[in-house]
């Protein structure tokens, strides 16, 4: 029986040959770009997670070698001074000595990958994605997604919280409403899920903390540049709370780690993508009449709707609190009860309002969250009260009906953060591959 060691060979480890000066290495990648000139030329590869740029002497021509091919390279690396902003290591290149073509393309691209820019409407972007996503920039966006992801995991376990999954085929909705794509299930009627809040709710009861990085779904029927059907969530939720402050505090804990690691993580993307990261000491926060009080005093706006902010209503309120605190983040707290699912917490001094909020980040709303109702008979109470039946929810209630703590919790949207982080037009364009109404490929 063969015998598959353990030791990952030269030819699979991940190579920066920025590190490897003088001496000779192999990489495997795809080539970026080739440049041919007189007796030599340049191939710049993207390898180990970035591009490096080789040289070739003699006649390129011949060898085969040409823009998406795959290439292992061997190759002894020099010190070079490289200015283009693509090449990662700018201080090292590669004097190819061996080469072998792994795979040839047999289409030209439908676009050009190797400009600064990736000059194509958001139709053709979108249609070639697993093409466009090789552009050096496109690529940053999910890189630093990928690191945001990672700092958000690393925060939360150092915090004690697990990591838990949820189905995505439920029974029934956690926000009921219009917004809730309905299938066929064996018969039965499913749904796919707007959120794993009940199953948060069940695992509180459980491990204390928890959370889940996951997909949910949202039949929204309105195609903006801040509406995807298929988004992840990040969601969270814990127990023993004092008040839905907690939440706050340890959501403002959680980015502030988050982001200053995106700083150590991908400093190259950010730089690529001159990213301004912002700094978060505190955030400041506004009761949701405050605000409602504040836009229309300051911005003449009208109330467009007396239970939510409107997108101008929330990018007006970002403004003030920028100019005033210098904050890029601003919670607005308390909302309506009547804007909140049946299992947000009422405001014991006010029961009209919730003890909930929003995040709103750079004039967009990334996070929902709040206190739970964890009292089975309030629970019970709330639901009646709203026309609801509990007997279709005693799935949901029998944790509460047998003690749960006091507890809170949130979600944020990844794809919405990511575009506010690098002030993207669109969320798509921080989606990998979107859904929207009209698109369900690739």
């Amino acid at each position: 029986m063969e015998q598959i060691s353990s030791e990952i060979n030269s030819h699979s480890k991940y190579i920066d040959i920025s590190k490897h000066i003088g001496e000779e290495v192999t990489i495997k990648g795809v080539v970026f770009k080739v440049k041919a000139l007189s007796g030599f030329g340049f191939v710049q590869v993207f390898a180990n997670g970035f591009i490096s740029q080789c040289v070739f002497e003699g006649d390129l021509g011949k060898t085969g070698i040409k823009e998406a091919c795959a290439v292992k390279l061997t190759g002894k690396i020099k010190e070079a001074t490289i200015k283009d902003k693509f090449i990662r290591p700018q201080n090292a290149e590669m004097v190819i000595t061996n080469f072998e073509v792994l795979s040839t393309p047999k289409e030209v691209m439908p676009m050009d990958i190797t400009k600064k820019i990736l000059n194509v409407n958001n139709d053709v972007k979108f249609d070639y994605r697993m093409l466009s996503m090789r552009h050096p920039k496109e690529r940053a966006i999910f890189t630093i997604q990928s690191a945001f992801v990672q700092g958000i995991r690393e925060f939360l376990i150092s915090e004690n919280f697990k990591e838990i999954r949820s189905p995505k085929i439920v029974k029934e909705g956690a926000e009921g409403g219009a917004n809730i794509f309905d299938f066929k299930y064996f018969g039965q009627q499913a749904y796919l899920t707007q959120s794993p809040q009940f199953y948060k709710e069940f695992c509180v009861g459980v491990f204390d903390r928890v959370f889940e990085i996951a997909p949910v779904f949202r039949a929204e029927k309105h195609n903006t540049n801040r509406h995807i059907n298929e988004y992840t969530s990040i969601d969270l939720e814990f127990g023993n709370i004092e008040s839905f402050y907690d939440i706050m505090n340890m959501e403002t804990a959680c980015l502030k780690y988050t982001l200053n690691a995106l700083k150590e993580k991908v400093p190259y993307e950010l730089e690529l993508m001159n990213v301004t990261v912002p700094e978060i000491t505190t955030i400041p926060a506004l009761r949701f009449h405050e605000a409602k009080a504040l836009v229309k005093e300051k911005y003449k706006l009208q109330d467009m709707d007396p239970n939510d902010l409107a997108p101008i209503e929330e990018q007006k309120i970002a403004d003030y609190v920028k100019k005033e605190t210098g904050s890029d983040f601003v919670f607005i707290t308390h909302y309506p009860t009547e804007k909140r699912p049946f299992y947000a917490m009422d405001d014991a001094e006010n029961p009209g309002l919730t003890v909930s909020f929003d995040l709103l980040f750079r004039g967009v709303e990334i996070t929902t969250g709040g206190q739970r109702i964890h009292d089975y008979d309030q629970l019970v109470e709330k639901m009646t009260k709203r026309g609801m039946n509990p007997d279709e929810f005693s799935f949901f209630s029998v944790a509460h009906k047998h003690g749960l703590p006091p507890h809170g919790g949130l979600g944020m949207g990844l794809e919405r953060v990511t575009q506010r982080i690098l002030e993207l037009d669109n969320v798509k364009s921080a989606t990998m591959f979107p859904r929207d109404i009209s698109r369900l490929t690739p």
